[in-house]
């Protein structure tokens, strides 16, 4: 079952990879500019997608 994930699962980890460089190159844009209140939206945007990369990663990992 797992097998026919995979390709699921490696896309899904690129979308968050993705989204978290993203987010965290929005929050150094804003930390350059000194808008506090986007720096914080962007990395706590960053974090949640770290989570739930890890989360996935945790998921599909075999056991043994």
């Amino acid at each position: 079952m797992i097998r026919l994930l995979t390709p699921f699962y490696k896309f899904k980890i690129a979308l968050l990879h993705a989204k978290y460089h993203k987010q965290m190159r929005q929050a150094d844009i804003a930390r350059a500019a000194s808008d506090i209140i986007k720096f914080k939206k962007h990395v706590y945007n960053a974090e949640d997608a770290w989570r739930k990369l890890v989360i996935l990663t945790h998921k599909i990992k075999p056991n043994g």
